[in-house]
């Protein structure tokens, strides 16, 4: 016996680690946004709000955001599989993008683990996201509930429509705030 209930798939990925990104990881998060973007996107947002969305953050803006400390990847053999970006004054989830070639390996799931630790260690007792509509099902899996209906504005006037949703963590303590 294995310690797993019977009828239960363990996924697990071989020397995966989730670290801190660097400036360094800048390019490969770039790719791993566009890539992802691109290859899971088409069947609900049009040609036009893809691309607006690949290029929203610039370049530089992932900088930024590699400089605030609240962005960290997944990486496999030294690659940089998938990166996340979690905010600790918010509680949000500001995303979970994950190369096209390395989905349903766990990827996804170790960087909102590393969202829900970052949480924690920051008090929230729940955590939130605007979910994209191609991320809904993975965000329900792990235990999101979608509350309502909102549109991300993209530069040019373009609107990707996402679902608002929530995830209450560990039973609320004192001290604790909602995300």
């Amino acid at each position: 016996n294995s310690g797993s209930p019977r009828g239960t798939l363990q996924r697990i990925v071989i020397g995966m680690k989730v670290r801190p990104a660097t400036a360094e990881d800048r390019d490969a998060i770039l790719r791993v946004h566009a890539n992802a973007i691109r290859n899971g996107a088409s069947t609900h947002y049009s040609p036009r709000q893809i691309e607006a969305w690949v290029a929203f953050p610039a370049p530089e803006g992932h900088e930024a955001e590699l400089r605030s400390g609240h962005v960290f990847v997944a990486e496999e053999g030294g690659q940089v599989v998938g990166y996340g970006r979690f905010d600790t004054d918010t509680g949000e989830v500001e995303a979970t993008y994950v190369l096209p070639e390395a989905q349903g390996r766990g990827v996804g799931k170790a960087l909102l683990a590393e969202s829900e630790t970052r949480a924690r260690k920051a008090g929230f007792d729940s955590i939130h996201v605007s979910a994209s509509l191609n991320a809904l099902a993975f965000y329900e899996r792990a235990g999101f509930e979608p509350q309502v209906q909102r549109f991300y504005e993209l530069p040019g006037g373009l609107h990707l429509e996402c679902m608002f949703m929530l995830k209450q963590l560990d039973a609320p303590s004192s001290g604790r705030r909602a995300g």
